[in-house]
């Protein structure tokens, strides 16, 4: 079973998405960036259900960095904040949510902020929560000190191996995507994170021609599969095996 852990499926247009998914076999995780991209990707999962029965989407809600402005001043409102908090219920895994430092335009103090609230939920119910660390990965590994029960899943992590190494001797999970097969430096950390911890994504449609490729199709988590049990030195089926154990893992606490 292939298990692409971060897309953002909401960025696609419909018809071309739909013909992509009755193709796939698998299970993709699509990621919101506010609430918006939640619904809609709930509504892309609820008609995949009659049109591609061998794939499975497991929407999740969060806010990115890049939604910070916007919606840090509706955590204010009690009203705004139960109607997150329905989304939270429902969603399995929290995100993406994070900080960006390099891209964002948001104010550090708003991310900050949003960051924090849905933090704040996964320490109370030990939820999983996907995290974008972008140039904030100081900033970020010293805030989830404050939160020890949050699960953390660190997204595309691109940063200083120092910080790297401090995400895994706290067992946080890490997702490795279309860059690694072009990056040493990722290949470095991926070959020092413990099996465990692994788990494989696209960040679909934008990464991979952001990287200067030409595929952004559903199926492009195959082609990362295959680099990554290259890079490890494992048989397909094996790494297959070992990322549908973690994926369960995740979904069953």
């Amino acid at each position: 079973m292939l298990i692409d852990f971060h897309t953002h499926l909401d960025f696609y247009k419909s018809e071309e998405l739909e013909k992509q998914l009755a193709e796939f076999s698998g299970i993709i995780v699509a990621a919101a960036v506010d609430e918006e991209s939640y619904l809609k990707n709930i509504a892309i999962s609820q008609h995949t259900k009659t049109t591609a029965r061998a794939c499975r989407i497991i929407p999740t809600f969060g806010i990115h960095p890049n939604r910070a402005d916007e919606n840090a001043p509706l955590l204010d409102d009690s009203a705004t904040t139960q109607h997150f908090e329905k989304y939270l219920a429902q969603s399995p895994i929290i995100g993406e949510i994070g900080m960006d430092f390099c891209w964002s335009k948001s104010s550090p103090e708003n991310q900050e902020k949003v960051f924090r609230w849905f933090l704040e939920y996964c320490n109370k119910t030990g939820k999983a929560c996907v995290i974008h660390t972008k140039d904030a990965e100081q900033e970020i590994c010293n805030i989830l000190t404050d939160y020890p029960h949050a699960r953390p899943i660190i997204h595309w992590y691109d940063g200083p191996e120092v910080i790297y190494r401090e995400f895994i001797r706290r067992n946080y999970m890490q997702t490795f995507g279309v860059e690694t097969i072009r990056s040493p430096h990722l290949q470095k950390l991926l070959r020092f994170t413990p099996p465990e911890l692994l788990l494989l994504e696209t960040d679909n449609p934008d990464s991979e021609p952001w990287l200067g490729g030409n595929r952004n199709d559903v199926g492009l988590i195959e082609r990362v599969y295959n680099e990554i049990a290259g890079l490890l030195g494992m048989s397909r089926p094996a790494l297959e095996k070992l990322i549908e154990e973690n994926c369960n893992r995740i979904l069953s606490n």
